[in-house]
Parts: C-alpha cells; structure tokens; sequence
C-alpha cells in the first residue's frame, strides 16, 4: 500500500467525524482545494482505508440495548466456523478476532426491555458451545466513540 501523507490522514479524522461533508466544506476544513479532495477521497477508497461511509444511531431511542460478548474459546476450537453461523444473525452487528484474553468480542443489538434482551443473548450464548468462557457486558453509554 502507498504510505499515507498527513492531508490524508486529516482527511480520515475529519470524515470519522462527520461524513456527511461536502467537498467543498472538507476542503475549506483542510485548508486545501475541491478538486484535491476529490482525488484524495478517491485514492483512500481504491486502497481500501475508507470502507464505506455509515451512520452512527442512537440504540436506545431505537428501542435497543447494546451488549457486548468476550469469547474466550476452548483450544483447538475453529473460530471461522463459529464466526460464519454468528454472521448469519440480524442482532450481531460487529465481530472482532482477538488475541489475549478473549478470541471473539461480539457486538450484538438487544430489545431494551430486560426479558427480551436477556432472551436474545441466551439465544448467542446456546450457539458458542465450543467457548470455554463468555463475558456478558450491557453497554449503558457511550461516552466517546472516536475512530482515529
């Protein structure tokens, strides 16, 4: 991969922020052209360094809790097997690969309402047989979610 300069790595900070800028306010932010940007914008995209563009929601005011899983898994367990059927569900919405502690940290989207949220997390937790330790965290806030 191209070594990143600095503008780009502006640029990614400023797009972790609000990625809903336009061009010309991202070069006016930078210091920098419209055209700049665009062909900036376009070589973070072909290498891969912008994945997509997304929104960021309010869970609660959707009706969900977030709940995060810690998946320390038996040795000798495949972990793809185990990623391929989790990807498979509507509620998991982010799996990590880990090495410490846990293998696996899973993001997974609940009903609010205690009964169904902890339904919805027995449900995972009965499809991780092969995990040796599972941490149930409930995420009550997020204070910062800050990318780069």
């Amino acid at each position: 991969m191209r070594k990143l300069d600095k503008m780009d790595l502006q640029l990614v900070k400023v797009l972790s922020q609000n990625s809903r800028l336009t061009y010309k306010e991202l070069a006016e932010l930078l210091s920098t052209t419209r055209q700049r940007v665009a062909r900036r914008m376009e070589k973070l995209k072909r290498l891969g360094v912008i994945k997509k563009f997304t929104v960021i929601p309010n869970f609660e005011k959707l009706g969900y809790a977030y709940v995060i899983l810690a998946v320390s898994l038996r040795p000798g367990t495949d972990i793809n097997t185990i990623i391929e059927r989790l990807q498979a569900r509507e509620e998991v919405k982010i799996i990590e690969k880990g090495i410490g502690a846990h293998s696996l940290i899973i993001h997974v989207l609940v009903p609010k309402e205690l009964k169904g949220a902890e339904e919805r997390v027995e449900e995972i937790m009965n499809e991780l047989k092969e995990a040796e330790r599972i941490d149930v965290t409930f995420v009550s806030d997020v204070v910062k979610f800050e990318l780069i």
